[in-house]
């Protein structure tokens, strides 16, 4: 979905996020996934002090009042995703909705249970980040562990009508996302982690002996070692692509006005 005509940037950055926030819920995987996680913590949420990081239309915060949570703050920082929040969590007086980023967010009471998910597509490229600037420390974190993993492939194994060799060459040091839709590809080796005392921003990656012309990434997200959801699996994140142009590249982060920028290269 995108914003066609012109309108105020604050205003565009609202409704963007809105719109987003619609997309990722259209991923019912995902969703699912997530509720899932939750329920098989129920024995950490009944009673239990809960935050909804970045809490969008309020599906966790509701879930997590089901499963017997004393309190819960459901937070975020989007005005038009407060409203809605607000409107739809009024029959649950054990949630409060806060508006107000997460990293400035400063709870009144210690809290035991965080649920959260600002990962992006290449791990780091979305909010992940703000974790990092936490003003309270939650006992459980969930999801507690991610990872962007990576492979490589023969390219003649995905080109079609469209995407041809042609194409792709002209592809050279850009990271396409869904440049091939409904596969489903082995991530066999490790890029970047994320860990709440762990935030990994930049990397050099060596392919080494992996033979193809085609990279390939890929998000994990996992609880501690069972995974919750993978490119692939949730239509939310989706394979990022590149053709290979060599065995070493960098890809690094660095704080944007909205977000992180990406920054990718093969190293020679």
């Amino acid at each position: 979905m995108d914003i066609l005509n012109d309108i105020p940037p604050r205003r565009f950055a609202e409704v963007d996020d809105l719109l987003a926030f619609i997309s990722i819920y259209d991923d019912e995987n995902r969703t699912q996934a997530y509720l899932s996680l939750l329920r098989s913590h129920r024995h950490w949420i009944q009673g239990a002090v809960c935050v909804d990081a970045g809490c969008g239309f309020g599906i966790f915060s509701r879930e997590m009042a089901r499963l017997g949570a004393r309190k819960i703050y459901a937070v975020e920082a989007n005005p038009l995703l407060v409203e809605i929040a607000r409107s739809r969590l009024k029959p649950f007086p054990n949630i409060t909705v806060v508006h107000e980023p997460i990293e400035q967010f400063e709870p009144p009471e210690p809290v035991d249970v965080m649920v959260h998910e600002f990962f992006g597509q290449l791990l780091y490229d979305e909010d992940v980040h703000v974790l990092q600037q936490l003003r309270f420390s939650p006992r459980l974190w969930l999801p507690n562990r991610a990872r962007l993993a990576g492979g490589v492939m023969d390219a003649t194994q995905r080109i079609d009508q469209t995407v041809t060799m042609d194409v792709l060459q002209h592809l050279n040091g850009v990271l396409v996302s869904g440049l091939f839709e409904d596969v489903d590809v082995p991530l066999s080796f490790t890029v970047l982690e994320w860990q709440p005392t762990k935030f990994q921003y930049a990397v050099e990656y060596d392919i080494g002996r992996e033979e193809g012309d085609l990279l390939y990434l890929g998000l994990e997200i996992y609880q501690d070692q069972k995974r919750v959801c993978r490119a692939g699996e949730c239509s939310n994140w989706s394979y990022v692509w590149t053709p290979r142009v060599g065995d070493r590249f960098r890809l690094a982060f660095q704080p944007a006005d909205r977000g992180m920028r990406v920054v990718f290269e093969w190293l020679h």
